[in-house]
């Protein structure tokens, strides 16, 4: 359902609902950084209200999208899988510039629905963050020194 409204928008001239997105960071919804690039942008509307627990408002609120931004906290994949089973409809997508190591990101994969990692620039991030929409895939787009030597020993080429 997601795909069919989020492609809807993205059809010029067509007058139809926004999608709704909620950024957060370090456990708290943020309405500047990152969240300004959606707020500038026709198709989204950016919900939530500063500063409160990203919790408690996703709960509230249920957007479409919720771009999530790890933090230090040790219950941060118990704080996915409270948003996961909250907002069943939510889109959760990981957005962050720290590279993190294999097994977070193999929990990310098990309760999100994307993954970004930066940094980007911001036009290339809509675009990516529409893509893991479309497609359900993570996408890395750090520098692929990082990850081509795992690539090649999975693929067995020398």
């Amino acid at each position: 359902m997601f795909a069919f409204i989020f492609s809807w928008a993205f059809i010029g001239g067509i007058n139809v609902q926004k999608v709704r997105v909620l950024v957060s960071r370090d456990l708290k919804v943020i309405c500047s950084g990152l969240a300004l690039l959606f707020n500038n942008n026709s198709q989204f509307e950016l919900v939530g209200r500063e500063g409160y627990d990203v919790v408690e408002e996703s709960a509230l609120m249920q957007p479409d999208l919720l771009i999530y931004e790890p933090s230090k906290s040790i219950r941060e994949m118990e704080v996915l899988t409270n948003l996961k089973s909250l907002c069943v409809w939510t889109k959760l997508i990981i957005f962050t510039t720290i590279p993190v190591g294999r097994e977070n990101l193999k929990q990310y994969m098990a309760i999100c629905d994307g993954y970004l990692q930066g940094p980007v620039l911001p036009g290339f991030f809509l675009k990516a963050v529409e893509l893991v929409c479309f497609t359900g895939c993570f996408f890395y787009l750090g520098p692929s020194q990082e990850i081509k030597e795992e690539i090649i020993s999975k693929l067995n080429i020398q």
